[in-house]
């Protein structure tokens, strides 16, 4: 599996979450190059505003990956992306 893949799938979905085509949900099937993942998206309270975790994971018998990119949605409006290792430095996921 080509993790450029993956994570322009993310880059795609969050656009999606910027410009409201895309709502928050919870274990929704996706299939990237013949491979299922399993689709989150969620929103995470902050001290800026909420946090909007894109998440897509793999399970398989011993290991599960999970791939994320997110963004800062600000109380003044503005939104600042985030990578997943942005992510990982604020405690998510």
């Amino acid at each position: 599996m080509n993790e450029s893949s993956i994570y322009a799938k993310l880059e795609f979905l969050r656009d999606q979450f910027i410009n409201g085509k895309l709502m928050p949900c919870v274990d929704i099937k996706l299939e990237i190059d013949g491979q299922i993942f399993t689709q989150n998206v969620w929103l995470e309270p902050h001290e800026l505003g909420n946090v909007v975790v894109v998440m897509l994971a793999t399970n398989k018998l011993f290991i599960s990956n999970k791939y994320c990119l997110g963004l800062i949605q600000a109380n003044d409006g503005t939104n600042e992306l985030l990578s997943n290792e942005q992510l990982w430095e604020i405690g998510i996921p």
